[in-house]
């Protein structure tokens, strides 16, 4: 007999199990079911691996702090996985030679998650396939298994992941082995990874919303609205959020490995938002977004000239995680919304109007005049870096808070914008340097909002910053050569801060104006405090401030005082008060029956400076008052129109009085910095027993044209004595010149895959030629953000610019634009369209 002619059977049981390198996920069919199937990674079955999503879902599991670029290559992918914890999915495997059997064979599925996966620390789950366990078995906190079906070579199977899972990319092998004591071990590797995300649908997940318009709009709303402006004009800024897009899950995942938190802290949605706000900027070259308020922004993309967060991710990744250039506080609240949603994290962004920035932690905004009006900047030692924005936006996230006591749950908020502290220390720093540490200073929250209103600053994280906000006082002090410390305090009109808290209302949706506006100043203050703090006035000057101005949107609702009970006792907790009270406060100055709360008692708690001479500058002594000043509110101004400021000015005594007073308007960045005078006017003169008179100061377009910044925001300033009473006062008032609106139509009827015209058009407002045009444009599902290039414009020209697209999905959807020029810029329109298939 030849050699080889004769075949020897082979045992089965010597014949290796080995897995096919076919896997399946069922990323479309699980999508449905886990209410993922918005995701352009679940839905796109044929991208390039070159595509920014791709790189990085690649390197998913690898050190992504330590990558510095990424190649490019052209494939093809499929469909991936995108999960909610705390339900199950449907995976299949396939045998290669021959079928699995149990009496001899050992098949598990391993999910790993991070870069030294453990067991114990829940990053590495290993579920052994039991051909007879039809049901799960395991605890409803515990990842399970369960046999669908078994066909041939095929399994199909059901796993269940728990509502505390870590959140992110998780690894999927298939291990083989046979029953035999220390027979080895086969490992496969499915080709996809799947994400797993927070699931607010599932009541055992701490970021649970019972109540579905609510998920509707803070998870599943791709568009919203930033509000920015003035207190007195709102404006709502459409943004994009496009948390289901093909880069925001890789840009999520990206951050969150660059944050330094740990991979096992990743089922902690409090430890989660706390780790993307502190990465989202990235002034120390190290993060998604470098912020800038001033200055040229030639280097990088102005803030006003973004639509919406994708454009910003795709950048962050293509250019090996490098930061992106630049941001501002609503464009780093809106996208850290729309991080959160794409994480599965309920989420919205917020406004504050006239917002604090308290840089030496005293509750108070001190502002120094010299002896001519002047501000000085610094204050008299140059250190002081306390300033007033005329907005300030950050984000809310929704979630349990079982690291705080009962009662302290819903709204948190995150302030992703780094404090002015940290932007000034930023230049030259290292960037390989931020770490965890590092960054610790960069963390703004998450603060229970309902501590907040409470005046419990004591609760984790950072709430007193926060507190500081929306409450601090504001003083004005003017040199006085008669002062033992050189300065005199001045009444100004109190409680100016946090003037109004606005967010997007859910189900409206208004991009004709802001009709869809919600006020939820109620939630961070009592209705009695924020009443009073409309109402009252200190010192001499009225303004809208004073005026008892209600909010203009919808009613506050009532909410309880702000002392609460520890449960079962009868100690109050340390308010904000009571943690920065002084040595010289009285607490019988404000019995407990006066009705005052923390809040109302911020004055006399910041009235405590850190020098022997603070008390004599809060002397309360009382000066006849018998003059009234009334600073008019601005009507609304169009760009390129002149304006008045003016103040009404009334002697309501029976004697003659000696009046100085200055009136002057500064172009200012919406931070509260100023950038040029645009004008002033002093005077003095004397008015008769029971008189009036009218201090005004008229400013030209010419005189503005030149020297307004950014968003066209000009502050007010006025100030004013009486010779005779030494009566002294100041107010302060900001307004925004108002900017035309970009109109956008969209020819016939948009359907996927078929040509679609949208015109873009508005009318030049100025005198002057507008030149270094540009548009930019984005919708999610419509067309990826990109900005065209446009010739110049002429003075008063209507001009309109056709744009094509090809829409990709189905539904009702929102295509949002600017303009932009050298001379005006955002020029913001969006317009909703309805896709058909």
């Amino acid at each position: 007999m030849a050699w080889g002619t004769t075949r020897v059977p082979v045992p089965v049981a010597t014949v290796r199990l080995i897995v096919h390198r076919w896997c399946r996920t069922f990323a479309r069919d699980n999508a449905r079911e886990h209410r993922t199937d918005r995701y352009e990674v679940v839905l796109d079955s044929g991208r390039d691996i070159g595509s920014p999503s791709t790189m990085a879902r690649s390197r998913s599991m690898t050190n992504m702090a330590s990558m510095t670029s990424m190649d490019y290559h052209s494939s093809s992918s499929p469909s991936t996985a995108v999960l909610r914890r705390g339900q199950p999915f449907f995976m299949a495997v396939r045998m290669k030679d021959r079928n699995f059997d149990p009496r001899r064979d050992v098949l598990r599925a391993v999910f790993t998650f991070g870069p030294n996966p453990q067991v114990t620390k829940g990053s590495k789950v290993v579920l052994p396939f039991h051909m007879n366990q039809r049901e799960f078995t395991r605890a409803p906190q515990k990842w399970d298994m369960r046999i669908h079906q078994q066909e041939g070579f095929n399994i199909s199977c059901q796993v269940h992941i728990p509502a505390n899972a870590l959140v992110g990319l998780w690894r999927v092998n298939i291990e083989t082995t046979t029953t035999t004591p220390g027979a080895r071990i086969d490992e496969f590797r499915c080709k996809d990874d799947i994400y797993v995300l927070f699931n607010p649908f599932c009541r055992e997940d701490c970021v649970y919303l019972d109540d579905e318009e609510l998920r509707r709009e803070y998870l599943m709303n791709d568009t919203g609205k930033v509000f920015v402006g003035t207190h007195h004009r709102p404006k709502g800024r459409r943004w994009i959020y496009g948390q289901f897009s093909d880069v925001a899950l890789p840009a999520a995942q990206l951050l969150l490995g660059q944050s330094g938190l740990n991979p096992t802290e990743r089922g902690n949605p409090v430890q989660v938002v706390r780790a993307i706000a502190s990465i989202i900027n990235a002034n120390e070259g190290f993060g998604l977004l470098e912020g800038k308020w001033e200055g040229s922004f030639e280097d990088g993309v102005c803030p006003w000239v973004w639509t919406g967060s994708s454009k910003i991710f795709e950048h962050y990744l293509r250019n090996g995680s490098k930061p992106v250039k630049y941001g501002q506080c609503w464009v780093f609240a809106a996208v850290a919304t729309s991080i959160f949603r794409a994480l599965g994290i309920p989420s919205r962004p917020v406004t504050n109007f006239v917002s604090a920035r308290d840089t030496n932690h005293t509750l108070s905004v001190d502002k120094y005049f010299d002896v001519f009006g002047d501000e000085m900047k610094g204050g008299p030692d140059g250190d002081n870096q306390d300033a007033l924005w005329n907005f300030h936006a950050w984000t809310e996230v929704w979630m349990s808070r079982p690291d705080l006591q009962t009662g302290y749950n819903g709204w948190q908020a995150v302030d992703p914008t780094p404090p002015p502290q940290c932007r000034q220390n930023s230049t030259g720093a290292d960037p390989k340097s931020r770490g965890p540490l590092a960054v610790e200073g960069f963390r703004r929250g998450p603060s229970s909002v309902e501590s907040v209103r409470r005046g419990e600053i004591g609760f984790a994280f950072d709430t007193p910053y926060l507190f500081a906000e929306i409450n601090a006082e504001v003083t004005h002090f003017q040199e006085d050569e008669t002062s033992h410390w050189g300065f005199k305090k001045i009444p100004v009109n109190n409680y100016q801060v946090g003037r109004l808290i606005l967010t997007k209302r859910p189900g409206a949706d208004d991009d004709v104006s802001d009709a869809d506006v919600e006020d939820i100043t109620g939630l961070y203050k009592t209705l009695d405090n924020t009443s009073r703090y409309q109402r009252q006035s200190d010192g001499c000057f009225n303004s809208l401030f004073n005026q008892g101005m209600t909010s203009p949107y919808l009613e506050r609702r009532d909410r309880e005082r702000d002392v609460i009970q520890y449960p079962g006792t009868s100690v109050r907790r340390p308010s904000a008060m009571d943690i920065a009270r002084k040595p010289w406060y009285d607490e019988s100055r404000y019995p407990a029956d006066s009705g005052k709360t923390a809040a109302d008692r911020m004055s006399a708690m910041n009235a405590a400076r850190s020098v022997d001479r603070a008390q004599p500058i809060f002397d309360s002594r009382t000066l006849n008052e018998d003059v009234q000043f009334d600073l008019v509110e601005q009507e609304k101004v169009a760009w390129g129109q002149p304006f008045n400021v003016q103040v009404l000015i009334q002697n309501r005594s029976q004697e003659t009085r000696t009046i100085t007073a200055y009136l002057c308007a500064n172009s200012v960045y919406y931070t509260g910095v100023t950038a040029r005078r645009l004008g002033r006017s002093d005077r003095q003169f004397v008015l008769q027993p029971g008189s009036r008179e009218t201090m005004q100061l008229r400013i030209s377009w010419e005189e503005y044209r030149e020297r307004v910044v950014d968003y066209g925001h000009i502050k007010v300033f006025a100030m004013a004595s009486v010779q005779e009473t030494k009566q002294s006062c100041s107010a302060e008032d900001d307004f925004q010149l108002e900017k035309p609106k970009l109109d956008i139509q969209v020819r016939g009827n948009p359907q996927i895959g078929q040509e679609c015209f949208a015109t873009f058009s508005f009318m030049n407002p100025v005198p002057v030629t507008l030149t270094e045009c540009e548009f930019s444009f984005e919708g999610s599902g419509l067309v990826r953000a990109q900005t065209v290039k446009y010739r110049d414009v002429k003075p008063g020209e209507m001009i309109s610019f056709v744009q094509k697209f090809l829409p990709r999905f189905n539904g009702e959807r929102k295509l949002v634009a600017t303009f932009n020029s050298r001379e005006l810029g955002d020029i913001v329109g969006s317009r909703p369209i309805h896709v058909r298939e």
